[in-house]
């Protein structure tokens, strides 16, 4: 079903030296679409990522992709349906990209006319056709990232694991891998996407989201499914009148603003609403905007760190 999950683990955990706790007890259901794993640098994504590819063993716990053990006899299976970037690839540099497509094409044992096929549709796909001849050490940093994504495409792979694919990039090429990966995810492929840069995931219009820290998950689902766990909406008011932030500071999670409006941070929009239009109607100040939305993603990433520092706080009561 399309519905299945593409990757599930289970309490997983990697320890290192016997004290270094990387991942601790990790549970994440990735479904097919795009998969933002969040968190900020030392966070984990890239131990976990380096378990679900099986270039580490888990401590404890399990992995299955496809359904299946991923570091059981299917591995091999598995593997032929992935396709990994890392943060920072490392390529035979004297090669050109072509040459770099033609060879790991023959890692995979693709036959020659349907290789020579497949690496112009990819050189096409990642607007490298005009660079087909130069070598890679001459590629600029976002050129090498849209090699690396043709590589990993090679073998056509259902499942692709990227690791901080867009931190390197100036904005244009952010904005081009962003398209791109909307793209592959439009043509039924599932992308799985560590990153500490927010604003990436929210343009990829990620399907889901986990969000880690120091090995563990602190929320995962999607945004939709989150702003109801949270009950937390944000609320833009104009004008940006001083009597409403006044009367308002007492009901915000938090309150700021902008050059012409309020942004309240809420979890009683009604009530805000209520103080409002009595605020205004006994004011006589007309309400040009009021509008409630749920947290986009870099809001919700906040949220779950204050929520993460509250329980802690509780905990050493």
């Amino acid at each position: 079903m399309m519905s299945d999950p593409i990757i599930q683990t289970f309490n997983l955990t990697k320890l290192f030296d016997q004290k270094t706790l990387a991942v601790n007890k990790l549970s994440i259901t990735v479904k097919p679409g795009i998969y933002g794993f969040l968190g900020p640098n030392g966070a984990g994504k890239t131990t976990t990522i380096k378990m679900l590819i099986g270039s580490l063993f888990p401590t404890e716990g399990r992995i299955e992709i496809f359904g299946k053990d991923a570091l059981g006899k299917d591995i091999a299976d598995i593997h032929k349906r992935i396709g990994y970037v890392p943060e920072n690839p490392t390529y035979f540099m004297d090669m050109t990209g072509e040459e770099l497509l033609e060879y790991v094409g023959s890692v995979f044992k693709i036959p020659q006319q349907k290789l020579i096929s497949r690496i112009s549709n990819l050189l096409r796909l990642v607007d490298l056709q005009d660079a087909k001849s130069r070598k890679i050490a001459k590629y600029s940093a976002g050129m090498k990232q849209r090699i690396g994504i043709a590589q990993a495409l090679i073998n056509d792979p259902d499942l692709l694991i990227l690791d901080e694919i867009t931190s390197n990039l100036d904005p244009l090429g952010r904005s081009k891998m962003v398209n791109l990966l909307k793209g592959l995810k439009n043509e039924g492929k599932t992308i799985f996407i560590s990153t500490h840069i927010l604003p990436e995931i929210e343009k990829m219009e990620a399907d889901s989201i986990g969000i880690i820290n120091q090995g563990q998950l602190i929320l995962e689902g999607s945004i939709k499914e989150l702003n109801e766990k949270l009950g937390t909406k944000i609320i833009k008011i104009s004008p940006k009148h001083d009597l409403l932030r006044e009367k308002l500071k007492h009901y915000a999670l938090n309150i700021g603003e902008t050059a012409d409006e309020l942004i309240i941070e809420s979890d009683n929009p009604d009530q805000v609403w209520k103080i409002v239009n009595r605020i205004s109607m006994e004011n006589d100040i007309i309400i040009n905007k009021f509008i409630s939305s749920g947290l986009e993603i870099e809001q919700l990433f906040m949220k779950a760190f204050d929520i993460t520092k509250k329980d802690i706080g509780v905990e050493n009561k």
